[in-house]
């Protein structure tokens, strides 16, 4: 398929939306940068008294140069439209209790029923967010100097290994960020991710509990309701927590396999302020997902930001792909 790859760059003319309420005190510059671009895309009203985030990630595997964390923030009451939906859905297409993942979608059944899956995500009130982190840069945001001063500071109950803890706070900061920005007072938030390292046990959860609540701490100015973590496993058998973390996980994964796959025509690295043609094919699957995401119809807003190393440093940009 031919495409056109390229950052998009924000424009210091652009609208800013109405929906972002500005950060106070964030740490890193890049989240800083992340700031900037969702202030300027098309946000939808999110004044619910329910807010779910769902996560996952993707390209921890050694072969891929680049990390994927996708983020699902929407208003539960809202989205009603999506909850009709994807019932229908699930008792035409996935019966017997088959789960929609990037990783079952070999699965014919799971393919026939990806388009119309995505399709109604589409009626999702809020915001889906995915950020490619080149495996190049290793501290974003704590590096071997400042890692023990980072232990202590945030008073961990378990041993973190640096490499754990860099993505746990990576993933953190971009919760984080979108309560400061999208939440509103009173509003009960519920982060819920499926079982994967960052809920490993007891001692795990209590620790990413205490990071969210002290980086909500930097980026929230108003009083909230509840703020919870949980996982999927809290499912009561309707398949609502393991369909909406779907989403983030079919997402993450097509994302991943884009990046890789550009980044190895492209000599190593996806080119920055640079558009350029491609005209390798992916995976059926990823062929998909890419053209839900960029082709952005329907309620849910999406976007992609892109951190590509540099010869100083790194940068942040929007990443655009016209598909």
């Amino acid at each position: 398929m031919n495409q056109t790859v390229g950052p998009l760059l924000i424009d210091k003319d652009m609208m800013l939306s109405k929906q972002w309420r500005p950060v106070p005190r964030p740490m890193y510059g890049w989240a800083i940068t992340i700031e900037k671009i969702l202030k300027v895309i098309d946000l939808p009203s999110l004044d619910g008294s329910v807010i779910n985030i769902f996560s996952d990630y993707s390209g921890q595997h050694k072969g891929s140069k680049y990390e994927t964390i996708t983020a699902l923030y929407f208003d539960l009451e809202a989205s009603s439209a999506w909850e009709i939906k994807r019932c229908q859905i699930r008792d035409r297409w996935l019966p017997n209790g088959r789960r929609m993942s990037f990783k079952s979608l070999n699965d014919r059944h799971r393919q026939r029923d990806l388009i119309p899956f995505l399709e109604a995500a589409n009626d999702i009130v809020g915001l889906l967010v995915t950020l490619v982190i080149s495996k190049s840069i290793h501290d974003l945001c704590v590096g071997d100097a400042d890692f023990n001063k980072a232990k202590s500071s945030l008073a961990l109950h378990q041993e973190w290994a640096l490499v754990n803890l860099e993505q746990t706070l990576r993933v953190a900061h971009l919760i984080g960020l979108l309560i400061g920005g999208l939440s509103r007072p009173g509003q009960n938030i519920y982060w819920i991710s499926d079982e994967d390292q960052l809920f490993a046990n007891m001692k795990r959860t209590q620790d990413l509990s205490t990071i969210l609540g002290k980086i909500t701490g930097l980026y929230v100015q108003h009083q909230l309701g509840e703020l919870g973590l949980c996982t999927t496993s809290i499912d009561p058998g309707d398949r609502f927590e393991e369909e909406a973390a779907a989403i983030a996980d079919l997402t993450a994964g097509g994302i991943s396999e884009v990046v890789n796959t550009i980044a190895t025509q492209a000599g190593g690295k996806v080119p920055v302020r640079l558009a350029f043609p491609f005209e390798r094919s992916f995976s059926h699957k990823t062929e998909a997902i890419s053209s839900w995401v960029w082709q952005s119809h329907g309620k849910l807003s999406k976007t992609v930001i892109l951190f590509e190393k540099q010869s100083t440093g790194y940068s942040v940009s929007k990443w655009d792909m016209q598909v």
